[in-house]
């Protein structure tokens, strides 16, 4: 098995969610957004195998559900 990162785990802002795909998918969608001049929302966090990058989701959990309730909030008030 190679040592090489295979997975990227990619944050949202506007949609306050993770998201974890092969580094190869995530490369072809970035050539498609750069093909056709459009922004793209998701922000590489780390790169590693697809375990590791669900490691590390699991450990911003907190962190995103917390932001969730606060966005959830503001938006009620």
């Amino acid at each position: 098995m190679s040592d090489q990162p295979t997975h990227a785990l990619l944050w949202s802002q506007s949609q306050c969610a993770m998201h974890i795909e092969p580094i190869a998918d995530m490369l072809s969608e970035n050539r498609q957004a750069y093909t056709e001049n459009r922004r793209m929302d998701y922000v590489p966090i780390i790169f590693g195998s697809d375990e590791e990058c669900h490691q590390a989701a699991d450990a911003v959990r907190q962190t995103m559900r917390t932001r969730q309730g606060a966005r959830a909030e503001s938006v009620s008030t």
